[in-house]
């Protein structure tokens, strides 16, 4: 019996080794079942792998890759109840119809899981009257998949790693689809409209600037959202539009990052094609990356926004429009219209409300609620994951470049990551790990000491140092100055320290 024994460890690692060793599901459920079939006896033993919406495929057959499309009541409903199931008597099984008809007399179904989670079933069948099933044979089954956990962890690792790759080629194909129909930079939802989405917070400055945005839906005044990259800017966009009275009507975005000549024609049209304003007549219009609209267009908006009437390219008929305009931005347009990179008129249009979308390091409570969101989001109660405090630290310490975007990335490579519950340091990318918030650092207070210069040098030492300090930002400079960012400018025009244009 000992000898016995020692034998079937033997085997069981020489499988978990053959199995850690592929990804292949065809050669990993073949050599997994061919094991097993030696611990039970079968005619015919077949393998359905769980597609993500829980419909079996059959992926192997006697030991070998098949994609073959046999139907089966059985595996599904193991795949379902995640529990073993046997019966010798297939003919009067409701469940065993299609296995009946192919001549199956008796029949056992184990699940293949991990952690609660059903990768594919194995089916033993027999074709002759005689050999029956019984709870033994699924405890022998049980026994051995129980000695090859890792290797099934791995599997299922690969199997949702493939899973979610797949489900986002869907999604780029969707797109693309959906640009060559509707002209690059163009983005339209299907029949015009679009269902709002749920933004999490439970901070204060983020439950303001919503509370705001929800007042600004209940008027036709136009938007302008800043903020840096990834703070959720478009999501706030969709938000006012969805809870005002265009709810029913067009939403329609357009990048203005782009070449101006394509830029005027997605925007206003040309000759017999309708741009993006006459599409979202009595709807919105979102404007992304503002910033970058180039001089020629600004013109073109702000006239449009000052009359409510625009001319297609190529064309000299007019056209009116009631669009209620939000503008997006990364950067800050003060500065930009202070460079004279940016029209004052239009940002005085665009600004009738104005919303500051703030930086997710400078809510550190919303990150906790954001991980476990990101993390669970769309997945069933029994699928869902958790955050060990360790992990949640390094999250809270960690700047956020790129925001809410960032941390929704980090947080669904952390769910295929791991092949338990707990998401913990190990399942965080290098990048955050090593991430720290700068400490602030010391400054010794200098000794003051007498020197002779006029209060115009005094002024421009300060002024100097400030910008030193500030790393050059000249936003950031005016605003500890007390003064505006042209005068900021004037200033170092006349210490010779920028040239002329740039005043």
């Amino acid at each position: 019996m000992a000898k016995a024994t020692a034998k079937n460890l033997t085997e069981v690692q020489r499988l978990s080794s053959i199995l850690s060793a592929t990804l292949n599901e065809g050669i990993f459920f073949g050599e997994l079942s061919r094991h097993l079939a030696t611990v039970v006896k079968a005619d015919r033993v077949l393998v359905f792998r769980a597609l993500e919406n829980a419909a079996p495929k059959m992926v192997s057959m006697n030991f070998k890759a098949s994609s073959l499309e046999i139907e089966s009541g059985l595996a599904a409903y193991v795949m379902k109840s995640k529990r073993a199931y046997f019966s010798n008597s297939v003919e009067r099984d409701p469940l065993l119809g299609s296995e009946a008809k192919a001549g199956v007399k008796s029949e056992i179904a184990i699940p293949v899981a991990h952690e609660g989670i059903v990768i594919a079933t194995m089916h033993f069948q027999m074709m002759e009257e005689g050999t029956e099933y019984g709870r033994q044979d699924v405890t022998n089954i049980a026994s051995v998949l129980n000695e090859l956990k890792t290797p099934i962890a791995n599997m299922k690792m690969y199997l949702s790693a493939m899973a979610l790759n797949e489900a986002l080629m869907r999604q780029i194909q969707e797109q693309q689809a959906e640009l060559e129909t509707k002209g690059p930079g163009l983005v339209l939802s299907n029949d015009y409209k679009i269902e709002e989405k749920e933004i999490v917070t439970r901070s204060e400055a983020m439950s303001d600037l919503l509370a705001l945005a929800d007042k600004a839906a209940l008027t036709n005044a136009n938007v302008l959202i800043e903020g840096e990259v990834g703070t959720g800017k478009e999501m706030i966009a969709r938000r006012i539009h969805c809870r005002s009275e265009r709810a029913e009507r067009s939403f329609i975005v357009v990048d203005c990052a782009k070449d101006e000549n394509v830029l005027m024609e997605e925007i206003f049209g040309a000759c017999e094609n309708e741009g993006a304003i006459e599409r979202a007549n009595g709807g919105t219009l979102v404007l992304r990356n503002i910033e970058k609209l180039n001089v020629n267009s600004q013109a073109s908006l702000a006239q449009y926004l000052k009359e409510g009437v625009a001319v297609r390219c190529n064309s000299t008929t007019p056209f009116r429009a009631d669009v209620k305009i939000i503008a997006t931005s990364n950067d800050s347009l003060i500065e930009r219209i202070e460079e004279g990179t940016f029209r004052d008129d239009l940002y005085f249009s665009l600004n009738t409300v104005s919303l500051d979308v703030p930086a997710l390091r400078s809510r550190i409570e919303d990150i906790e609620v954001l991980a476990h969101h990101f993390l669970n989001i769309g997945k069933a109660s029994d699928l869902m994951k958790s955050i060990a405090p360790s992990a949640l630290r390094i999250l809270a310490e960690y700047s956020w470049a790129s925001n809410v975007r960032e941390l929704r990335s980090v947080m669904e490579r952390a769910y295929i990551l791991a092949d338990g519950m707990i998401i913990d340091e190990n399942h965080l990318p290098e990048q955050v790990l090593e991430g720290k918030i700068e400490e602030e650092v010391e400054v010794e207070e200098e000794v003051y000491t007498f020197s002779e210069m006029t209060l115009n040098d005094l002024e421009k030492q300060h002024i100097c140092k400030t910008l030193d300090f500030l790393s050059g930002n000249k936003t950031r400079t005016a605003k500890n100055l007390g003064i505006t960012v042209k005068t900021l400018y004037n200033k170092l025009h006349s210490y010779g320290m920028i040239m002329p244009k740039e005043a």
